[in-house]
């Protein structure tokens, strides 16, 4: 696998001193993972490992009801899919969401949001299957500038059934180890104003560099051959030399007369948008030189395909959210072109004529493609998908009836999510019906409510691997470079299963409201926020559930007297709630059915009996885990992140004390990896069980800021 992995620099600074020596402001971030647990003893407690599910047509186990009242511990959201109302703020669609109503109009906490929590903690405890899991995902990452000086431009050919490169590199030979000895590769084709002002231009306003002339690209379309007039240009600040386009003709239209040391050429237009702020050229992929093709393996071809999926995915939703985005809008820059393609399942990803940059490697008498990528300073595809980071492997989805998790035969299964996985054979059966109905919750006890504008929510970023990835062996370090701690690095795997915080009274105001009350389509307002101590009950129908099995839904239930997390704004603090057990009744199917009584129904109390069940459910998990229950791993993390309130504020890291109306955020992330002479911290996340001493505030420039 890493034979075609791009070479980064291994830096070689010193790691920075521990976070926990430094003083000043701390906090927690507001989601941590739970950790999977390797079975030590596979043949005690089968029960908690692959087996074939019970029936559905005749009772074998355990019938019955459980009766249950959940407290909000903080504000809790769940919306409702009607209701929703929109208001237009500076241009933007902001949406307004109310509290979820059942069919007759009352606010309830829908039977699916108290499955799906519950789930969740049914599956941590039981270290069960990662049921919602993209395994066969390839995440990508930023190509480091001086690697992406490798890139040869390149134009994608189809010659019957075969695929091959035909390279590009303008007037300079190729040495796919270094940059361009002589002219860049490509020349630009100046096109744009910038969106932020030229630093070049300003510094250096009498350089040829900064009066070229711009020109107009109407009429012309991205990969068309075009003739144009180039001329030699050095830049004034950081000392290279490229050709720029002085005139641009289509095919077999005249050109203006070569003057001075202008030459004339024949290539293709590359052209992705005004796709960064400070962009102001496009690109011209031509040649000089008679090179053979290139043959383009079917892995490389098939990884470009992922990595453009990869990119349309992350920027889907602000894809839908603007009018025009192939054009900048405000100050905001434009999608690149490759990003708003379609990439339906059925159609051609890669085409031929297509206009790709390729990493090269020597190979006997010529080139071998490493990977493409459609832009010059690109994201690149990890070797390794997500699921080869997942451990212990066995915790993948199951796809076998005959072989389903404590969770998928308690709360249901459905075989495969992928449209391309190979499908079992017909007599296989591919679907069981879940073992447990979760009721609404109806609202027995209204505490207050409120309304808030909400601040905006991040999406995940797998790719901060320092959060996401955490050692095989040993603790999370801080202090290493990117390549000792990304997806390509065989010690690396998945930290577990991703849980928020509870906040309990560190959730403070500033922290879930948005800044000044901004409005925009990125946040949105709640209404009828349910105020901590609003009391709902609902009921939890099973069947046929062994004992172990019962001890475990009754613990996910009860957890500890710990707080499941349910609902909207997670992140920000909501949605903590305590559940109690109220009753527990078995049915008694031979009672029931021989009676024709109506007092005979069969239904009898064991509520007494829920600590027994409990007990037997926590010895099987320490027969199978190879420790005491309380001493698991996984059961640590979720008492660390669900127990108490944290000893920090919680918040997502951002380099100031106060959240920011601009939402920059994201410079604590560019600050915290930083690399180069001058490294930024590279702080890791430490495991929920370690993590009390919280991180620092970070700038964009690696510095710890109080």
């Amino acid at each position: 696998m890493g034979k075609t992995k791009p070479k980064r620099k291994m830096e070689s600074q010193p790691a920075p001193a521990p976070a926990s020596s430094q003083r000043g402001y701390r906090f927690l971030n507001p989601y941590n993972f739970v950790r999977t647990l390797e079975v030590r003893h596979p043949h005690a407690a089968p029960l908690l490992g692959r087996y074939a599910p019970p029936p559905h047509d005749r009772y074998v186990g355990l019938t019955g009801r459980i009766r249950c009242c959940l407290t909000a511990t903080t504000p809790i959201f769940v919306s409702d899919s009607e209701g929703i109302k929109e208001e237009t703020v500076n241009s933007k669609v902001h949406r307004h969401y109310r509290f979820f109503r059942d069919p007759n109009g009352n606010v309830a906490i829908p039977g699916t949001s108290l499955r799906g929590a519950v789930r969740s903690i049914f599956e941590a405890v039981t270290n069960s299957c990662f049921a919602h899991f993209a395994g066969e995902k390839r995440l990508s990452y930023h190509l480091l500038p001086e690697d992406a000086l490798r890139l040869v431009p390149a134009r994608v050919r189809k010659i019957d059934e075969d695929w091959k490169l035909e390279l590009l590199p303008g007037t300079t030979s190729i040495d796919p180890q270094k940059r361009p000895a002589g002219y860049q590769y490509a020349a630009w084709v100046p096109v744009y104003k910038p969106l932020r002002a030229s630093g070049t231009i300003a510094q250096a306003p009498g350089t040829p560099y900064a009066q070229r002339q711009r020109l107009s690209l109407q009429g012309f379309a991205h990969g068309e051959q075009c003739q144009a007039l180039i001329e030699p240009m050095k830049h004034p600040r950081r000392n290279f030399k490229f050709w720029n386009v002085v005139h641009l003709a289509k095919a077999g239209q005249p050109l203006p007369s070569p003057i001075g040391k202008q030459r004339q050429v024949t290539g293709y237009l590359c052209l992705t948008n005004q796709n960064i702020e400070n962009k102001h050229d496009e690109r011209l992929f031509f040649t000089d030189k008679n090179l053979p093709l290139v043959e383009l393996p079917v892995e490389v071809r098939q990884k470009y395909e992922e990595l453009i999926a990869d990119y349309q995915e992350r920027h889907s939703d602000a894809v839908r959210k603007r009018q025009h985005p192939d054009q900048p809008q405000g100050g905001e820059p434009a999608f690149s072109r490759f990003i708003l393609e379609r990439t339906g399942r059925n159609e051609a990803k890669l085409r031929d004529g297509d206009l790709v940059y390729a990493m090269l490697e020597h190979a006997s008498g010529g080139y071998r493609v490493k990977f493409i990528v459609p832009v010059s300073v690109p994201r690149v595809g990890f070797e390794r998908k997500i699921g080869d980071l997942l451990h212990p492997y066995e915790l993948a989805k199951c796809e076998d009836y005959d072989r389903l998790c404590p969770a998928c035969r308690t709360f249901g299964w459905v075989w495969g999510d992928d449209p391309e996985q190979q499908r079992p054979e017909l007599s296989k059966p591919t679907a069981y019906a879940g073992r447990v109905i979760f009721s609404h919750a109806r609202l027995t006890h209204n505490a207050g409510t409120f309304d808030a504008t909400l601040a905006i929510l991040s999406t995940p970023k797998p790719t901060t691997y320092r959060f996401y990835l955490r050692p095989r062996n040993g603790k999370p370090q801080d202090g290493l470079c990117d390549q000792q701690v990304d997806y390509d690095n065989p010690g690396q795997i998945l930290r577990g299963r991703k849980v928020y915080r509870h906040h309990g009274d560190r959730l403070h105001l500033q922290e879930y409201q948005s800044v000044n009350g901004n409005k925009s389509d990125q946040n949105r307002t709640v209404h009828g926020v349910q105020k901590a101590g609003s009391r709902f009950e609902f009921t939890v129908e099973f069947e046929n559930l062994a004992p172990v099995e019962l001890g475990a839904l009754l613990w996910s239930l009860r957890l500890e007297k710990w707080h499941h997390r349910i609902g909207y704004a997670k992140p920000l603090g909501f949605g903590s709630a305590r559940i109690e057990v109220l009753s527990v009744s078995i049915l008694n199917p031979e009672v029931r059915y021989a009676s024709l009584s109506d007092t005979a129904d069969g239904w009898i109390d064991r509520t007494d009996q829920m600590d027994v069940w409990i007990n037997d459910f926590k010895r099987a998990m320490a027969a199978r885990y190879g420790a005491a229950f309380d001493q698991l791993a996984n059961i640590r993390d979720l008492k660390a992140l669900l127990a108490d309130t944290p000893p920090l504020p919680v918040h997502y890291p951002r380099p100031t004390r106060q959240p920011q109306a601009q939402g920059k955020q994201y410079e604590w992330f560019v600050g915290n990896k930083r690399g180069g002479q001058n490294p930024g911290p590279r702080l890791a996340l430490p495991l929920a069980d370690d993590d009390q001493a919280g991180l620092p505030l970070i700038d964009k420039d690696g510095n710890v800021t109080e």
